[in-house]
């Protein structure tokens, strides 16, 4: 049964389809109990007001009524509503869309980033003005039905039911506190992405430097620099915008960087060869064998050549029992050719025996692959003799063979034969050295290993490694080229590509504090750690946040940061694009809240010291500089707005095709009218435009424009609900630094440094989100603090 009290907003109202003739009324509440009723199937329509505002009686609220009711209310009437498929928010305005509006399947979270992002407000723009609107170019769902009465009633209560709440208990701006949304356990799926930034340009170079002790500078050119493009790197000339991944320019960069540093290194047994003898055999002597061919057992090979064959003959006959007859100039050679296990000396003995006829004795050839090796005269012709010859071979099958060379015969008086009874193989003649030579081979190995990838080899990449440098070796007998050829492998490991080399995951201990040194150093400086460095964390001279507080306090990590700030501030290279980048790095070298970074009232010299500027920029830190209002227009255009937002509250601006298709009749004024498509985002946009309109699209100061007129640099009161009203830039920067968005936003920037990305900070990584901020606060805004909270977080450490 409904409770007694009535709507006032139902009694002055008719329908809603006077609202156009300029009637109102408020919102009250029919309760169950002492608590909101969402249960009417047929409410009146809420009187939301043509400037898409709601009056809401605040008195009519029940006194139970709390934020956390209200959220659970949301969660359970109006987010059911949100993810359906017809009709629904979910399809375009899910966490993987750009959207101002986010919802995800957890209505609790939903409701609070609806209420931070200002969505939950009695005022236009919000998610009841645009469910009601009948503009249908920004009436939602667009191109889908509409809500039912009933739903859009509860959003109408929930929405005044917030705004009683936050009279009555007076808090921080829910954007400018923690999300509370964020402080939901995390209850989505399990995220595996693999998360380790691919090394990047300049940590290519320092890698390259630390290991090779090379700059890879030949004949006075730097080919680094001469190849910046294809590493995806920026060197404010030619390249300004650094690659994010991988890609197949930076491999054919890479062949050519791999080919040069690591055959001068091993040709010079300089870098990561340096006291390593690369001329040392690879293949160890074994123990001799003996493989002896019997000669009868031969075949022709103008016959059938039986199964099994050894020798076939190319001529002759079985001589008796024993030996193969060569009647005519012919040769015997083996069927199959003989495979010698290594390069070495083995020992040929061929037993033979001659028919003597005429001046000359018959002649005996030995030869490998067809190249004559031994030749004999052979002068006994009653017993068989041995015929001994050593030669060197080299690894790998071979063919042999004997020849009879030169048949003569007298008519009815003799006839000159070469009878072979057999060919015998032994070798290696050397003595044999065990696996003294692959030992030593794969030690090399090792060693590459640990100077390159910064860990051991297991026993299988070492075995690896030895085959390859034996194979390489095979194909072009030039023991530096094979061995630089292992190292042009190590050079594409992903455990020399990417920050934290891969194999971490299976190592423990002092190994894996040394693959995560790597990754800190590289984060940190630019370079990997150093002997000496990597030894202090071994013994235990430091411990893990001695290293990062080390590594944060050298002038290396300023550098390398300001470097890295070049880059996020898409610096020109100049000294007025560089200017952002060295505020960004005085603030965390002096460890200035970083809410300096719009409030500062100064600027900051080469020498990273903080140096004075014109009174008229006040307190706006970058927000007035020449080198960040470069390239990005002003009124008419909203291109510098839209980076403010983007680059500092990380705001992301979606424009639909029927945006853009509206855009050239937009006007100022038109974009700020609650009824229009354009007021979700230029609600923020337009003000914000205007308040810079005392700086010109070159960063110069001026007071009046081009005809004389004084500028007026205030919001002008354009939106009620504009959060940074004032004037000029000054009270956009004061107010902005307050903003969660603006937190998180640098928050992120440092995070990206040690994870190449921004924080899943509404997902599964909630918690160090938190961890963050909290530090924010504790510290004033400390980013070296910020920084070494993230480099000892078990988030970075993987524990």
């Amino acid at each position: 049964m409904r409770a007694s009290p009535l709507r006032p907003w139902r009694r002055a109202l008719a329908v809603l389809a006077l609202l156009a003739a300029g009637c109102s009324g408020q919102v009250s509440f029919d309760q169950q109990q002492g608590v909101p009723d969402y249960d009417d199937p047929d409410p009146d329509p809420p009187p939301v007001q043509q400037d898409g505002s709601l009056p809401c009686d605040l008195e009519s609220v029940p006194a139970g009524v709390t934020l956390q009711s209200i959220a659970e209310d949301f969660a359970r009437v109006v987010h059911p509503a949100m993810v359906r498929e017809v009709s629904g928010c979910i399809s375009c305005h899910s966490t993987t869309h750009a959207r101002l509006f986010t919802v995800t399947q957890n209505g609790v979270e939903t409701f609070y980033a609806a209420r931070a992002a200002g969505f939950m407000k009695p005022e236009s723009g919000s998610l009841l003005s645009r469910l009601v609107t009948t503009d249908m170019s920004a009436r939602m769902p667009r191109g889908q039905p509409s809500w039912s009465a009933q739903e859009i009633a509860a959003v109408a209560s929930l929405t005044c039911q917030l705004a009683a709440v936050e009279t009555r208990q007076p808090s921080a701006r829910p954007d400018e506190e923690f999300p509370l949304a964020l402080l939901e356990p995390y209850s989505g799926p399990a995220l595996s992405t693999y998360d380790n930034p691919f090394i990047g340009y300049d940590q290519l170079r320092g890698k390259v430097k630390a290991v090779f002790n090379d700059t890879w500078v030949r004949g006075e050119v730097d080919r680094f620099a001469q190849n910046v493009g294809l590493f995806g790197g920026v060197d404010y000339k030619d390249h300004f915008v650094e690659a994010r991944a991988a890609t197949a320019d930076f491999f054919l960069g890479l062949d050519d960087l791999s080919r040069d540093v690591c055959l001068t290194a091993a040709t010079h047994k300089t870098g990561p060869f340096t006291g390593l003898d690369l001329a040392q055999p690879l293949v160890d002597i074994p123990a001799p064998t003996t493989k002896q061919y019997e000669m009868e057992n031969a075949a022709r090979t103008d016959g059938t050549i039986p199964a099994g064959t050894q020798i076939v003959a190319s001529t002759g006959a079985r001589s008796g029992t024993t030996g193969w007859n060569l009647y005519t100039t012919g040769s015997l050679t083996t069927a199959q050719p003989y495979a010698f296990p290594v390069s070495a000396t083995y020992r040929f003995t061929v037993k033979s025996r001659g028919n003597l006829c005429g001046p000359d004795l018959p002649h005996m050839q030995l030869k490998i692959d067809g190249v004559i090796v031994k030749e004999w005269d052979v002068s006994n012709d009653t017993a068989y003799a041995d015929f001994v010859h050593a030669q060197a071979v080299t690894a790998g099958d071979h063919v042999l063979s004997v020849h009879f060379t030169n048949d003569y015969g007298e008519s009815g008086v003799c006839d000159r034969n070469l009878h072979v009874d057999a060919l015998q193989v032994y070798g290696p003649t050397e003595a044999s050295t065990g696996t003294q030579r692959a030992d030593a081979a794969r030690a090399k190995v090792d060693t590459l290993y640990r100077r390159m990838l910064y860990r051991a080899a297991t026993a299988q990449e070492r075995a690896n490694g030895h085959a390859l440098v034996k194979d390489l070796n095979d194909i072009e007998a030039h023991l530096p080229k094979a061995w630089s050829g292992l190292c042009e492998g190590l050079m594409r490991s992903p455990d020399f590509l990417f920050t934290l080399p891969p194999s971490v995951e299976n190592l423990s201990g002092k190994e894996r504090d040394k693959l995560l040194l790597v990754k800190l150093a590289l984060d940190l400086v630019g370079r990997p750690p150093t002997a000496a460095e990597f030894t202090a964390l071994e013994s235990g001279q430091q411990t893990w946040e001695a290293m990062v507080d080390g590594y944060l306090a050298s002038t290396e990590f300023r550098d390398w940061y300001y470097q890295r700030m070049r880059v996020r501030t898409e610096s020109e290279g100049t000294p007025d694009t560089d200017e952002p980048a060295r505020l960004w790095t005085h603030l965390v070298v002096e460890e200035k809240p970083f809410e300096e970074l719009l409030t500062g009232d100064y600027s900051v010299g080469t020498d990273f010291q903080q140096v004075a500027r014109p009174a008229e920029h006040g307190k706006t830190g970058v927000l007035t500089m020449k080198g960040f209002i470069k390239n990005k227009p002003g009124l008419p255009h909203y291109n510098y707005a839209a980076r403010v937002m983007t680059d500092f509250m990380g705001t992301l601006y979606e424009i639909p095709s029927e945006v853009f298709d509206m855009r050239g009749a937009a006007t100022a004024s038109s974009t700020v009218d609650p009824n229009s498509l354009c007021f979700s985002c230029h609600q923020t946009l337009t003000p914000l435009a205007h308040q810079r309109l005392r700086w010109d699209d070159e960063g110069n100061y001026r007071m009046t424009d081009v005809e004389g007129r004084p500028l007026d640099d205030s919001d002008r009161g354009l939106v009620s609900v504009y959060a940074y009203k004032g004037q000029g830039m000054e009270a956009f920067s004061t107010q902005a630094v307050k903003k969660e968005a603006f937190i998180r936003r640098t928050l992120n920037a440092q995070y990206a440094l040690f994870f190449g990305r921004e924080m899943r900070h509404t997902l599964d990584e909630r918690v160090i989100y938190k961890r963050l901020w909290d530090v924010s606060k504790e510290s004033h805004g400390n980013l070296k603090a910020v920084l070494k909270t993230l480099a000892t977080s078990p988030e970075y450490l993987r524990r």
